[in-house]
C-alpha cells in the first residue's frame, strides 16, 4: 500500500473520477474527506464523506456513519419507513437510541441494523438499493463541478460497521457517467425545481384509466416541486425525472416555476424572544427564510395570506398551548398538508406521543450547552425531509 501521504490531494471540477479510479486498487479502509473551495452558492458546500471497506464503496454523506445519518438515509429511499405506522415505531426506536447514545453505550449503528432487520422494517435488497442510491445522488452533486482538497481518514472499524459488502468505485463511476448523460437530457426539459400541474384536457383524451388519473392528480397536488415529489415518494430524483418526462412528452403534466422563497418562509411560533433570535440566525445560515411569531393570534393571520413551507409551535404558551392552535391551523384547508413540528422544553414521552397523534412532528429544545448540537443537528435533518432543495446540484459531463 502507498505511503498514507498520498492520500491527500488538491483536485479541480473534472477530476476527482480520475483520481478515485486510480486509488480503487488499494483497498483503503476508512473514510475519503472533501472538502470543496467553491463557494458560489448562497449556502456553504458541507464537506463530503465517502465510506470505504477494502476498497468498495459502503456510505455516503455530510457526516461519518451513525445510526442517525443511516436512518435518514433509509428514510429517504424506503418507502415503507414512511407510512404512518411505520413512523411510529421509528419514533420509538429513535427515542431509545438517542437515549442509549447520550449513556454512551457503543455499536448503537448495528444494534439499529439489527433491530429494523428483527422488525421487518426492511430487507438487505431495500438496504443495499437505498445505500446504492444515495452514493449515487451524492456523485451527481459533488463528483464533477467543484474543487477542493481531499485526504483519507484510516478507519479500520468501518470494515466491521459496514452494513453491506459495498460497491466497487469503478462501477459506480460508470454508473455516474450514465446518469450524467441522462441528467443533461433532462435538465433543460424537467427542472427539479418546477412545480408539474395535471393537464385534464389530455388527460381525458388519454388512455389513462380513471384511477391512474386519480393517482396523478394526487402526485401533483399540493404544489410541490418534482424535486419535493422524488423525497415524498421516497424514489431515486433520476428516476422521477424521467416519469415527468414522459408525463410532458405525451402532454399530461404541465411545469410552472416554484413559488418564491418568500413564500414558502420557516414560520416559527414561541412566546420567548430569546428562542424566536437564535432559532432566526440559525436557520437562516441555512438558506431558509423565517418569519417568527410571538403572539400566536398575529401568526394565524399571517398564516391565512401564507402557505409556509413548515410550522415550527411552542407546546406551551400563555393563553393557547400549540396542540390548541394546531386545530385553529388545520381549520385552514389550504393549510392541512402542511408539516407542523411541535417544540417543547419537557421531554416527555407523553408531549412526543400527542404530538405524533395530533399529526405533527416532534423537536426537544436544548436545555444545556451540551445539547445545542443534537438538536442543530435533528432540526437540520428536518428541514431537509420536510423542505428539501429544490434542485439537484448543477450536473456536468464526465471527462
Amino acid at each position: 500500500m502507498a505511503a498514507l501521504e498520498t492520500y491527500s490531494f488538491q483536485f479541480r471540477p473534472h477530476e476527482l473520477p480520475h483520481r478515485l479510479s486510480q486509488l480503487s486498487t488499494d483497498n483503503l479502509t476508512g473514510y475519503w474527506l472533501f472538502e470543496f473551495t467553491d463557494q458560489q452558492d448562497a449556502d456553504p458546500i458541507e464537506p463530503w464523506y465517502l465510506g470505504l471497506s477494502q476498497g468498495r464503496v459502503v456510505f455516503s454523506g455530510n457526516q461519518q456513519i451513525s445510526w442517525r445519518e443511516f436512518l435518514k438515509t433509509l428514510q429517504r429511499y424506503v418507502a415503507r419507513l414512511n407510512s404512518t405506522d411505520v413512523k411510529q415505531i421509528i419514533l420509538t426506536l429513535e427515542q431509545q437510541f438517542a437515549q442509549a447514545e447520550q449513556e454512551a453505550q457503543s455499536n448503537l449503528f448495528l444494534a439499529l441494523l439489527q433491530k429494523l432487520y428483527h422488525l421487518n422494517l426492511i430487507n438487505s435488497e431495500e438496504l443495499e438499493q437505498a445505500l446504492q442510491l444515495k452514493i449515487l445522488a451524492d456523485f451527481d452533486s459533488y463528483l464533477l463541478q467543484y474543487s477542493g482538497q481531499a485526504k483519507f481518514l484510516p478507519f479500520s472499524q468501518l470494515e466491521i460497521q459496514a452494513p453491506i459488502l459495498g460497491f466497487a468505485i469503478q462501477d459506480l463511476l460508470v454508473k455516474a457517467k450514465e446518469r450524467q448523460l441522462w441528467w443533461q437530457k433532462l435538465q433543460p426539459i424537467v427542472p427539479m425545481d418546477s412545480v408539474p400541474a395535471l393537464n385534464w384536457e389530455s388527460a381525458n383524451t388519454s388512455q389513462l384509466t380513471d384511477e391512474q388519473k386519480q393517482r396523478l392528480k394526487l402526485l401533483v397536488a399540493n404544489g410541490k416541486t418534482i424535486n419535493e415529489i422524488a423525497y415524498s415518494l421516497a424514489q431515486d430524483s433520476l428516476e422521477v425525472a424521467i416519469f415527468f418526462a414522459n408525463l410532458i412528452k405525451e402532454n399530461l403534466v404541465t411545469l410552472s416555476a416554484p413559488n418564491h422563497a418568500a413564500d414558502r418562509a420557516i414560520f416559527i411560533i414561541d412566546d420567548s424572544p430569546l428562542m424566536l433570535k437564535q432559532f432566526e440566525n440559525l436557520v437562516t445560515t441555512w438558506g431558509y427564510t423565517v418569519r417568527s411569531f410571538l403572539d400566536p393570534e398575529e401568526a394565524l393571520q399571517a398564516l391565512a395570506t401564507s402557505h409556509p413551507a413548515v410550522i415550527f409551535l411552542d407546546i406551551n404558551m400563555p393563553g393557547i398551548t400549540g396542540f390548541d392552535l394546531v386545530k385553529k391551523i388545520r381549520r385552514h384547508s389550504e393549510l392541512v398538508t402542511v408539516p407542523l413540528v411541535m417544540l417543547t422544553a419537557e421531554k416527555t414521552l407523553s408531549n412526543n406521543w400527542r404530538a405524533r397523534w395530533s399529526g405533527c412532528r416532534f423537536l426537544s429544545k436544548p436545555l444545556a450547552s451540551h445539547e445545542i448540537s443534537q438538536f442543530c443537528t435533528e432540526l437540520r435533518s428536518l428541514l431537509t425531509e420536510m423542505v428539501p432543495p429544490h434542485s439537484s446540484h448543477q450536473i456536468e459531463s464526465l471527462s
